[in-house]
């Protein structure tokens, strides 16, 4: 094998095909090192939306609101460098490496810029989920406010547990959910060990759950709709333009490309 590498192949060849190789692209295929080419477009708005706005969390958003809080603190001081100790329990696995590699070189630079991204995603994340919430505002206040409150429910409960079928004693209920559970979890077990139903284990131990299939569209939906069909007239796209200028005068925001008059006064008497 060495006389091969040597004789045929050489030293030079080697070294030239070793430096040629491909980097290895992060988690996520690059898509937090883009983001952080905008970073200082999002320095622009940022600090203004953390500052004006008070975000809050329930327990599993605890190291996120801390860590707004800590960069309105680096915001409002001017201070460049993370703090140690920052939390990072928010940050997805796939940008974990880049706060990892900025650290192990000592870059404070990239780290803080990669933290701030990961932390301002997460709180969008956070948002959209409700796991973080702006207390008053009409699309991300608390989940917890379109519930009903306690005094709310007495009059509910009655009616809502009729409908379900359930018993509106929590102590009779809540035996009868356990045991509807069990029966679940038993269900999902032999699934789980059959290995060929819509949910299996990898050779990991992870849970794989297999795409929903389409559903098909019942024959009555299918009659319905070419029925609707039928019942709409048959129109020609001129007559629709025109009866649409009628009612918006659109037309008369054209311009004809050679300057011309752009539609006959014909039109109008249509």
């Amino acid at each position: 094998m060495g006389t091969l590498l040597r004789g045929k192949i050489g030293m030079s060849r080697l070294i030239a095909a070793n430096a040629g190789a491909t980097v290895r692209l992060p988690r996520d295929h690059g898509h937090l090192r883009l983001l952080e080419g905008s970073y200082t477009y999002i320095r622009q708005f940022a600090p203004k939306v953390l500052k004006a706005v008070r975000f809050q969390g329930g327990t599993e958003a605890g190291p996120l609101i801390e860590a707004l809080q800590i960069l309105r603190e680096l915001n409002l001081t001017g201070a460049r460098n993370v703090p140690d100790g920052a939390p990072t329990a928010f940050v997805p696995v796939r940008w974990q490496g880049y706060l990892d590699e900025a650290a192990a070189k000592g870059d404070a630079s990239a780290y803080r810029h990669y933290w701030e991204l990961c932390t301002l995603l997460a709180l969008r994340d956070g948002l959209r989920s409700g796991d973080v919430y702006v207390p008053g505002s009409r699309r991300y206040d608390n989940p917890e406010t379109y519930l009903f409150k306690p005094a709310q429910w007495e009059g509910h409960r009655a009616e809502f547990c009729r409908l379900v079928g359930k018993s509106p004693d929590a102590f009779e209920a809540l035996p009868l959910v356990m045991d509807e559970l069990d029966e679940a979890l038993a269900d999902l077990e032999d699934t789980l060990k059959s290995g060929d139903g819509p949910g299996r284990l990898n050779d990991a131990g992870e849970l794989v759950i297999s795409p929903l299939t389409a559903e098909d569209i019942p024959s009555k939906a299918e009659e319905l709709h070419a029925e609707l069909e039928r019942m709409l007239p048959n129109v020609p796209i001129a007559s629709l333009l025109v009866e649409m200028d009628r009612h918006t005068g659109f037309l008369d925001c054209f311009t004809h490309a050679g300057g011309k008059q752009a539609r006959s006064p014909q039109l109008n008497r249509i």
